[in-house]
């Protein structure tokens, strides 16, 4: 653990939350779904939030769709999504104790004194370039990443359904996938999480959960070790040491 380190603090974070962007489409449930965020704060939670691209991240897809853009734009347009996301969901008008911050020292003040920070990535995904530029790569996978990077030990992905259903067949409850290690995800390709973020979590074993947002009491529940309706992730078996360790998650 990285907090055990002699010189190295802490960021202590308990959970990192990726706010799905699709949870922007219904301003209600964006605005349930925070408060109930800070009601976990108030409880003794030190929850950092990592926003999806949401409503912008679309558009840049659409655009792409009929233009094609290079890696380079699509890239840093979709990083900056996740920005304007992020301070939509720190303004006013959706939460109260939610702030938004380009750093992680900010984040780990912030929520030192009891704040709900909501990591602006584009200025760390610029400097340090960690991830592959590609459609491949969504805000999970980042969200992965930053867990990982604060040495956090859970990570939640708040989305618009229940969990990962088999075969993407997300109006059947019998396909809700309840429990799955993170190497078995990965297996499965692109589902309401991205193949990349599953695979980076089984390669540091980063245990966590896919929850329906417009249930957001969920989350406490998972938090205290309950059973919910949703897709728990945990962590895969150790490999062998002889194992080659991917050199890039995102290719």
């Amino acid at each position: 653990m990285i907090g055990l380190i002699k010189g190295f603090a802490p960021y202590g974070f308990s959970i990192v939350v990726k706010f799905g962007g699709s949870l922007m489409r219904d301003f209600a449930v964006c605005k349930t779904a925070l408060a109930e965020l800070e009601r976990l704060c108030r409880s003794g939670h030190r929850i950092l939030v990592v926003p999806g691209g949401g409503i912008p991240d679309k558009a840049i897809e659409s655009i792409d769709a009929v233009h094609r853009l290079t890696p380079f734009t699509a890239h840093h347009a979709c990083a900056l999504a996740q920005d304007q996301t992020g301070y939509l969901l720190a303004d006013p008008a959706f939460s109260s104790s939610v702030v938004c911050c380009s750093t992680l020292g900010e984040c780990r003040s912030l929520a030192e004194s009891g704040k709900i920070p909501v990591l602006l990535p584009s200025r760390i995904l610029f400097a340090m370039d960690p991830v592959a530029w590609s459609w491949d790569i969504t805000s999970d996978a980042v969200a992965a990443w930053i867990a990982w990077v604060t040495d956090t030990p859970r990570l939640a992905i708040l989305t618009n359904v229940d969990g990962v259903y088999r075969n993407a067949v997300t109006d059947d409850p019998a396909a809700l996938i309840r429990e799955i290690t993170a190497h078995e995800l990965s297996q499965l390709g692109h589902t309401s999480v991205d193949a990349c973020a599953a695979n980076f979590m089984a390669e540091k074993g980063i245990a966590g959960c896919v929850l329906n947002g417009s249930y957001p009491r969920r989350l406490a529940d998972w938090l205290e070790g309950k059973r919910v309706t949703g897709t728990n992730i945990g962590i895969s078996p150790k490999k062998s040491s002889s194992a080659v360790p991917s050199e890039n998650f995102g290719r």
